[in-house]
C-alpha cells in the first residue's frame, strides 16, 4: 500500500509539474508608512508614498492548490514629515498558496523574507501579503490586488539611521505566464 502511495504522489508531482509556469510580473501600489526616523535625536514621522515591485517566479499547480515561489524587486521613497526623504530597496524570496475557490478568481496568502538597504543601512525585512487574481480568458496573463504588509527590523548604530520603519500597501499586481 505504501508503495503505491508514493507512485501515486510521484505521479501527482511529476503532472503539476508538466503544467508548471514560469513568469513574470509587476507591481505598483501606494505604502501607508508608519515608525519613525531621527536626525540629531529629533524624531519624525513617515509621510505615505508610492511602492513598486518587479518579480520573477515559478508556480507550480497541484491537486487542491497551487503554490509559487518567486524573487522580487521592491522599491518606495518614504518621505519624513521634516522633508527628508528616505530610499528603500529590497530583494526578498516570496513563498505564496493560492486556493482557487472561485472560476477564474484565485485567492491568495504569501509570506516574504528579505534584505532591504535603508539609507545606506542594510537590514532584514518580512513580509505578509493577501490577495487576490483573476485570470484573463484571453491572454496567458494574472490582474489582481493585493495587501501587504511590510516590516523592517529596526536599525541602530547610526546617529541619522531610521529606527523603525513599517507599511501597509494597496498593491495592483500584474502577472504575465510563460
Amino acid at each position: 500500500m505504501k508503495k503505491y502511495m508514493g507512485l501515486l504522489a510521484g505521479i501527482c508531482l511529476m503532472a503539476g509539474a508538466a503544467s508548471a509556469d514560469f513568469y513574470a510580473g509587476g507591481g505598483l501600489g501606494a505604502g501607508f508608512n508608519g515608525g519613525s526616523a531621527f536626525n540629531g535625536g529629533v524624531k519624525s514621522e513617515y509621510k505615505n508614498s508610492a511602492v513598486y515591485s518587479i518579480a520573477g517566479g515559478y508556480e507550480l499547480p497541484l491537486p487542491l492548490f497551487d503554490v509559487r515561489g518567486e524573487a522580487e524587486f521592491l522599491r518606495t521613497r518614504p518621505e519624513l514629515k521634516d522633508g527628508r526623504t528616505k530610499k528603500l530597496d529590497g530583494v526578498f524570496l516570496n513563498a505564496y498558496g493560492t486556493i482557487p475557490l472561485i472560476p477564474l478568481i484565485d485567492p491568495y496568502v504569501g509570506l516574504g523574507l528579505g534584505r532591504v538597504r535603508y539609507d545606506h543601512t542594510n537590514s532584514f525585512a518580512v513580509q505578509g501579503m493577501l490577495g487576490a487574481e483573476y485570470e484573463l480568458p484571453f491572454a496567458p496573463m494574472t490582474v489582481g490586488g493585493e495587501y501587504r504588509y511590510l516590516k523592517v527590523n529596526e536599525t541602530t548604530g547610526k546617529v541619522n539611521a531610521p529606527s523603525k520603519y513599517h507599511t501597509n500597501i494597496l498593491m495592483f499586481k500584474v502577472r504575465y505566464l510563460f
